[in-house]
């Protein structure tokens, strides 16, 4: 897994600014070689979801780590330019050292593992769709 750059001020704690500029990274590349802009609406997760689609395969998904979470972090910036969501800490530990450690925080309360939404889709499951998470995620 890809190590997150840490917030120097909290020992070990991931940065909420990565998010953001994780996203527009992530962003600026499907600009270049897939032409489509991003603008961080949620009709841009129809286009994300069809990237997932793409980039699967009979032995599963082509993209690496760094990308899976790059993707996580685009979804999460939709939640957090579109919907009022605010990137965040996560307050619990859930995962490996290198985790993110970040969600987003929505307007109604709810907290958001975008990263998950990612990993999900990803592995193409049942019910995995990225537009779905977000309704879900607004849902009261």
């Amino acid at each position: 897994m890809f190590p997150f750059p840490r917030d120097p001020t909290r020992r070990g704690r991931t940065d909420p600014a990565v998010g953001s500029l994780l996203a527009g990274g992530m962003a600026g590349s499907i600009r270049e070689f897939y032409g489509h802009t991003v603008t961080f609406v949620p009709e841009d997760l129809v286009y994300v979801e069809r990237l997932f689609t793409e980039l699967r395969t009979e032995d599963g998904f082509v993209g690496d780590e760094f990308t899976l979470q790059s993707l996580g972090c685009l979804i999460g910036e939709v939640l957090v330019q579109a919907d009022g969501g605010r990137w965040s800490q996560v307050a619990r530990h859930r995962g490996a050292p290198d985790h993110a450690d970040l969600e987003v925080v929505l307007p109604n309360g709810r907290a958001v593992d975008p990263f998950q939404a990612a990993h999900d889709c990803a592995d193409g499951g049942d019910g995995s769709s990225v537009i779905r998470f977000r309704q879900l995620a607004l849902a009261s």
